[in-house]
């Protein structure tokens, strides 16, 4: 019988089946983390909100959901369990050997030989971009419900537009011709779906030319 790479991983014992729920990760950290996160996102604001454990960026879901467990795991999709100890150099999928971060933490991740390794990486991630969590908030909501798929696919487009979105306004502020003509189509657009929604939306060129590289009111783009 030919083996599959699959089967050379579970052989090993390391089967991705046998990887504890976000919460049950949460569960182990939440009374060690103090000596190994010195920048964790908990120290600032508790447990009651799913969070990157590199960036702090957090989770779009409901976190008044009836239990802990329920809102942690309902930000499977939104943070994934990423093995410290990479699975194929030896880590297991222990809970001290997962941390959960974001998508876009996870994705530039190299493969680390040792837990030592990993957790400087994790502590020496640089925090989120406050105006990238109020994007996805206003995009996202508290959407747990949806597919793990389904949310990987949304985080990864909602990046790739927010990073053009960004570079398109910043070359707007900085009198692009073209940049600027594509920012007033963008506004026009968004201003058109706001109405037709109910929602006032009065952001022009000039607030943007005017406001932070990132754009005062960027998150309702």
């Amino acid at each position: 019988m030919e083996l599959t790479l699959q089967d050379g991983v579970e052989l090993m014992g390391y089967s991705r089946r046998d990887m504890p729920t976000p919460y049950g990760i949460v569960e182990y950290w939440r009374s060690r983390y103090e000596q190994v996160f010195p920048h964790l996102r908990a120290w600032s604001i508790g447990w009651g909100e799913p969070f990157c454990f590199r960036c702090g960026w957090l989770a779009p879901v409901d976190d008044t959901q009836a239990t802990l467990a329920a809102v942690w795991n309902s930000a499977s999709g939104w943070l994934d369990r990423a093995h410290l100890q990479d699975l194929a150099l030896g880590g297991s999928n222990r809970p001290e050997n997962l941390v959960l971060l974001c998508r876009q933490c996870h994705d530039i991740m190299d493969p680390c030989e040792s837990r030592e390794e990993a957790l400087a990486y994790v502590n020496d991630g640089i925090p989120a971009d406050g105006w990238w969590q109020l994007h996805t908030d206003t995009i996202f909501g508290p959407r747990a419900n949806l597919s793990v798929t389904y949310k990987t696919k949304l985080m990864r487009d909602v990046y790739i537009r927010w990073v053009e979105y960004k570079r398109v306004i910043e070359a707007a502020r900085h009198g692009d011709p073209q940049a600027i003509k594509r920012v007033e189509k963008i506004l026009e657009r968004v201003k058109a779906n706001a109405e037709s929604e109910g929602r006032d939306f009065s952001i022009t060129i000039d607030d943007l030319q005017r406001s932070s590289p990132a754009g005062d009111g960027f998150s309702a783009l």
